[in-house]
């Protein structure tokens, strides 16, 4: 009987800490298909912002058309910027001149601007809640 007394107690606490996530649709808009490559997409605390490599969870799929669709399940409860870059040669890094402005197409959730530096967190964070999916649009500039 305290087994399974255990094990039901056990079950209830591991059911509450997966209802403390919710999803993120994230759909990425102007891709350049005639240049393929990957979307790569990411999901950042505050203090990693938007550091390529440095993303709390980060997702990556092959172009496919003019808009496609990410989705990240299963995402902490929190404040996150999101970032999505199309990756045309594909080797996980995004490319920048000189000065390190983005030569590959590059978007923010907000639609926060590059303006002499990536923006700043508090213009793209978005907030995930319990049990919630949010929908994100992120347009490739």
């Amino acid at each position: 009987m305290k087994k399974l007394a255990l094990s039901l107690i056990c079950a209830w606490i591991a059911a509450q800490g997966f209802a403390q996530t919710g999803t993120i649709i994230l759909n990425v808009t102007q891709i350049q298909t005639d240049k393929g490559g990957e979307i790569s997409a990411g999901i950042f605390v505050r203090e990693n912002f938007p550091k390529v490599g440095k993303q709390l969870v980060g997702k990556e799929k092959s172009v496919t058309g003019k808009s496609m669709q990410l989705i990240f399940e299963n995402v902490p409860v929190g404040e996150y910027g999101v970032v999505a870059f199309q990756d045309i040669d594909k080797n996980k890094d995004l490319k920048t001149n000189f000065v390190g402005f983005p030569k590959e197409p590059i978007g923010f959730s907000n639609d926060a601007k590059i303006k002499f530096g990536p923006p700043d967190f508090d213009d793209a964070k978005v907030k995930v809640e319990a049990g919630k999916t949010l929908t994100l649009t992120i347009i490739l500039n």
